[in-house]
């Protein structure tokens, strides 16, 4: 080890004290004076370890209930101080600050206080730690020639370099040094977090933008196996993908978690009031349903969409999963699911779906009920240098809800086209759906995705519900798009499949032309002013 510097005095003040009485007591037992505060001095005492207490250090009592009891010449001088400059040795001498090489300190837990319910501005507030991270930052910044521990994990690593070394390596106080500047930066982000939250909760998308994320996992590999990568939570976020419980299968994989949050968010955007089975592939919906009266049939006719694609894919319903649905799953040939979202499982149909050992299983238990609070932090994609920012697009799907034909709809046929405007929403730009209406709901019959024509997207969402036997279905269908149609070539596409209505966003220059063209044809046009492109 270089360097080898002798550790005669360490400062103890933990709001965790979790192993801080045995680790204290292996200090002591080294020859280490040990200094410290009200709370923690309590528990030293109560274990019977000699200590100094600060106010009778520092000559100081502390104060404001206190708020103020290590900051203090004696204290930060004490950490500061340079052991190497002649000046600085002099004025420890000259004022009687004695050097502190060890700070034992975690701090306040905020993050933790402002999770809960109902906690007031008073307590949160009372939860911002000030003498705390002063010390730990001053020992950071010291690192050299003070140990600075910021968290109890490291306790058993630090005994035991003291017993074997006599001292703390450099690595091992650098490392520390390091994780509490990213305490720090985390620490100050969650309360510039809440406090934003609290007084302006709206998305601001200022001069700075401030997160800090903790890894949860590192994935097997990223989007290609030659890529690494790992998943982070935003520390500041209460409600995401976090709060998903998996109960059975493998890791989950980055893909997987692409398409599991294109999936979640899908979920949230329809009512929960109908069963709903959304099944996606490469985080685009390839089949939903909805039915009035039974989960099984949502799932079958989401299947049906397209089969094919739905191989390997994700799917998700949005109430408790029923034995029928885990048997169809299981034993119906040609079905291979990665991932299976629902609130909860029946038991027996978990015991059902655990026969497919890899399949993972996850449950997201109250998550579509959490929809302010996990959309009130803005969305983030990384590109090149550098991210961009914006809200999430959560709003109504409907912004108005305007018949521009001469053909008006019915309140059923305007249910099925916002059906399939939200479907659309989700799918890769250009998009196009075709749905069908039956007795107990609506599902998809024909999903074209990623087409740099909006002609073509309408040919290939058609060509698809042919391929998979909705021939018939497509002859009395609903189309929603994301496209514009700056020429009727779009809709007449849709007719010539059998559209009956069709909803698009609207405003194009060429809107009267394509209105014109929809009377010609009888087919009902919507307007719905709100535009769903998806990049």
């Amino acid at each position: 080890m270089k360097n080898k510097k002798e550790i005669r005095r360490a400062i103890i003040s933990v709001f965790d004290k979790s192993g801080v009485v045995e680790f204290v007591r292996s200090l002591s037992e080294l020859g280490i004076e040990i200094l410290s505060t009200g709370g923690t001095g309590r528990l030293l005492k109560e274990n019977g370890i000699d200590f100094v207490k600060i106010s009778d250090y520092t000559g100081s009592p502390e104060m404001f209930d206190g708020r103020v009891k290590t900051l203090h010449p004696k204290i930060e001088g004490g950490i500061l101080y340079r052991r190497g400059i002649k000046k600085d040795s002099e004025d420890a001498v000259k004022y009687d600050i004695p050097p502190i090489d060890m700070v034992v300190c975690n701090l306040y837990q905020f993050k933790e206080a402002v999770a809960k319910p109902n906690i007031t501005l008073v307590d949160a507030l009372e939860m911002i730690d000030i003498g705390g991270p002063t010390m730990i930052r001053a020992a950071a910044k010291s690192f050299p020639d003070v140990v600075v521990i910021p968290n109890s994990k490291h306790y058993s690593t630090i005994i035991g370099e003291l017993k074997k070394l006599g001292g703390v390596s450099d690595k091992t106080r650098a490392k520390l040094a390091q994780e509490v500047f990213v305490i720090m930066a985390d620490y100050n982000a969650a309360i510039a977090s809440y406090l934003q939250n609290y007084y302006n909760p709206e998305v601001k998308l200022g001069n700075k933008l401030i997160k800090i994320y903790d890894k949860l996992q590192d994935c097997r590999y990223g989007e290609n196996w030659d890529q690494k990568a790992a998943y982070y939570r935003d520390a500041t976020s209460m409600y995401g993908l976090h709060n998903l419980k998996k109960l059975s299968g493998k890791e989950i994989s980055f893909n997987n978690y692409l398409d599991i949050d294109s999936c979640m968010q899908m979920l949230l955007d329809f009512s929960k009031e109908d069963y709903l089975t959304a099944i996606l592939k490469h985080t685009s919906p390839n089949g939903i349903a909805i039915d009035k009266t039974e989960q099984l049939e949502s799932v079958k006719k989401a299947f049906n969409t397209d089969p094919m694609s739905a191989f390997g894919g994700i799917w998700g319903v949005n109430k408790e999963l029923t034995a029928n649905v885990a048997d169809f799953i299981v034993n119906k040939e040609k079905i291979f699911v990665e991932v299976l979202l629902a609130p909860s499982f029946e038991q027996e149909a978990l015991e059902i779906l655990k026969q497919k050992e890899n399949m993972r299983i996850i449950e997201y238990g109250d998550f579509l009920d959490k929809r302010e609070e996990i959309y009130i932090n803005p969305e983030i994609r990384g590109v090149l240098g550098g991210v961009l920012v914006q809200e999430y697009d959560c709003k109504p799907i409907i912004k108005e809800w305007n018949v521009v034909s001469k053909k008006q709809v019915t309140e059923v046929e305007k249910e099925a086209l916002i059906f399939a405007y939200k479907v659309s929403k989700w799918v890769k730009s250009n998009s196009a759906c075709f749905v069908q209406i039956y007795n107990n709901g609506i599902n998809t019959i024909g999903i074209g995705a990623g087409q740099q024509s909006r002609v073509h997207v309408v040919k290939l969402a058609a060509q698809k519900a042919k391929e998979f036997g909705h021939q018939e279905e497509l002859k009395n269908s609903y189309m929603g798009t994301d496209s514009f149609f700056p020429f009727p070539d779009g809709l007449e596409a849709a007719v010539d499949v059998g559209a009956k209505a069709i909803i698009n966003p609207g405003g194009s220059i060429r809107d009267e032309m394509v209105i014109k063209r929809a009377d010609e044809l009888d087919c009902a046009l919507v307007f719905c002013g709100k535009r769903v492109f998806r990049h």
